[in-house]
């Protein structure tokens, strides 16, 4: 009730209340301020000149003008429900909406499956692309994009992944045709200016040469890139800094050209509201799209380690050491993937087997990772242990050596239950949501096995077996088919 008490005064406040809040608030002696400025360059920030900006002429800001936001006729649509979500087959695209009550937000976007692998030339095409969508389409330049979708209760938000990309907004109930006709106007009049895209790449650049200093991520990406090797899943979505470095404008208009007209998008919706209002708002916007003849289905891609251990290896002047394993693993669609989820609910945590053994019993390790990585082409079983340098080699050891304990006895049942329940409860707990319910929609239909996916997401996993958990272990945790992502310290470094 104290919930209710506060929404309700919260929707109860009046501009004068607000005028009242900052008087009383916004005061130079509650002030403090830090500015950042470039070397050599600007003022230097005191508390006169702060003070001084409290007395000064109110400011006057210039409204810009924008493109009104033209919203096509709501036409009818049907089609059938599948664990609550309403799926309607359009001409070029697919709808599906799932009402939550009580939200007063709707959820929306539009996504598209990725129709080839990126290669090592043009990593970071998609991200660059999409993110560059945001940055000016038709007559709106960034400012009026971002304008307009704040009207709309939220902001443009690009989505990449190595399966699908799409571009997502939150708008206010009742506003969710006009959202749905800036998105329609963003994917298919975008400008990709020379400018702007630029300053997509810089920032693209910037997060590239983050991960490469990363002490977790990057061990990962040096063991994709040998599982997989120098195409899609070995390769990072954000690109690499030699791959980005050479990407412009041009490359990224004629991405897009392919890789959204290219392939059937599917539309997503969740909030509040009747159905039928909602399908008939989106069927309305796009009922008309006319996706271009797809390219096929991508190759599945080939793990690249066979008969003997690839370790790639970087050194670094630090106090440390990351080691990060993949094994080749399910994939996203396969009858086996929950019972590999399992696996890793018992291997990894505070209180899973690799911890206790490496962390807690042998010192061994500042962070012990195991997880089941599952994608719509592949998948992997992936380890991650960091270490001090002069025990890399111990650590190596004891991770394999605990490995092959799964594959030589089933996990126990307090074990087995404990998993069953925590991933159970995880994928209830990750719906509380309408985004993180979208997510879930867009997953289960581009990358899983359906809708019916979503009927009970606990259920596959308190179905799963110590047995099954055993066989994923014994098929796919071999020593010899594993890839090494090492980033060593120097030892006294």
């Amino acid at each position: 009730h104290l919930i209710d008490e506060e929404y309700a005064r919260m929707l109860g406040v009046s501009a004068e209340d607000v005028r009242r809040a900052a008087a009383r608030y916004l005061v130079p002696d509650a002030a403090s301020a830090v500015a950042y400025l470039p070397r050599n360059a600007g003022e230097d920030l005191d508390a006169g000149r702060l003070r001084g900006a409290f007395d000064a002429a109110p400011i006057t800001v210039p409204v810009r003008s924008e493109p009104a936001i033209g919203v096509p006729t709501p036409r009818p649509a049907s089609g059938r429900s599948v664990a609550g979500v309403e799926h309607v087959r359009l001409p070029g695209a697919d709808l599906l909406v799932r009402r939550r009550p009580g939200t007063p937000l709707t959820t929306l976007g539009v996504y598209f499956p990725r129709q080839g692998w990126e290669s090592a030339a043009d990593a970071g095409i998609a991200a660059l692309t999409m993110r560059s969508l945001i940055r000016g389409a038709g007559e709106r330049d960034a400012a009026q994009l971002a304008l307009a979708s704040e009207r709309l209760g939220g902001s443009l938000n690009p989505v990449t992944n190595a399966d699908w990309v799409g571009l997502g907004i939150t708008a206010i109930a009742g506003r969710t045709g006009a959202a749905a006709a800036l998105l329609h106007s963003v994917l298919t009049t975008p400008r990709f200016d020379p400018e702007s895209v630029d300053v997509e790449r810089g920032l693209l650049l910037e997060e590239a040469r983050q991960q490469v200093d990363d002490m977790v991520r990057y061990p990962f990406q040096l063991a994709f890139r040998g599982a997989f090797g120098e195409a899609g899943y070995g390769l990072p979505v954000g690109g690499t800094l030699e791959s980005l470095a050479a990407l412009d404008a041009t490359r990224v208009r004629r991405w897009h050209q392919t890789g959204v007209p290219g392939t059937r998008p599917v539309i997503v919706a969740v909030g509040d509201g009747a159905l039928d209002r909602l399908v008939g708002e989106l069927a309305g916007v796009f009922g008309d799209w006319t996706p271009a003849a797809a390219s096929g289905p991508r190759v599945p891609p080939t793990w690249q380690v066979r008969n003997s251990a690839h370790e790639s290896v970087v050194t670094r002047d630090k106090r440390q050491t990351a080691i990060a394993m993949a094994f080749p693993g399910p994939e996203r669609r396969a009858a086996d993937r929950a019972a590999a989820e399992v696996w890793a609910a018992v291997a990894s945590g505070l209180g899973g087997r690799l911890f206790e053994a490496l962390r807690d019993r042998r010192s061994l390790a500042y962070t012990v990772i195991a997880s089941a990585w599952a994608r719509a082409a592949g998948g992997a079983l992936i380890t991650y242990i960091a270490t001090t340098p002069e025990r890399e080699e111990e650590a190596r050891s004891e991770m394999l050596k605990e490995l092959g304990k799964f594959t030589a006895a089933p996990p126990s049942a307090a074990e087995l239950t404990q998993a069953q329940n925590y991933l159970a409860g995880q994928a209830e707990v990750s719906r509380q949501s309408a985004s993180a319910l979208a997510a879930e929609v867009v997953e289960a239909w581009i990358a899983g096995r359906g809708l019916e996916e979503l009927e009970d997401p606990g259920a596959e996993y308190r179905a799963v077996t110590a047995e099954e958990v055993l066989a994923v272990a014994r098929e796919h945790l071999d020593p010899a088919r594993r890839a090494e992502g090492v980033v060593r310290g120097r030892v006294g470094g």
